[in-house]
């Protein structure tokens, strides 16, 4: 992979590994370095976070916990095929 690499600066960054950091580096699509806008190395692009929440590796699965509580409370129907069936 040979993707421009990006520094991210000027941030909040949620990382158990460095709870101080500031600015986060990704090459090539992964996260390369994390630490201090001072120490940031050189990458070729820089996006100013201008003090926005960064959480690495954080996936919204997105799910609605409320859906989950309905259908325990609800009838399963998802094996019925007809209206004979449901009958």
């Amino acid at each position: 992979m040979n993707n421009p690499s990006t520094l991210y600066r000027g941030g909040v960054l949620h990382c158990p590994a460095d709870p101080s950091a500031t600015a986060l580096l990704v090459r090539d699509g992964r996260i390369a370095w994390l630490g201090a806008d001072s120490e940031a190395p050189a990458a070729d692009r820089v996006v100013e976070l201008d003090g926005a929440l960064v959480t690495p590796a954080f996936v919204d699965a997105h799910v609605h916990a409320s859906d989950t509580g309905l259908v325990l409370s609800g009838l399963d129907l998802s094996g019925v095929r007809s209206a004979g069936e449901l009958l």
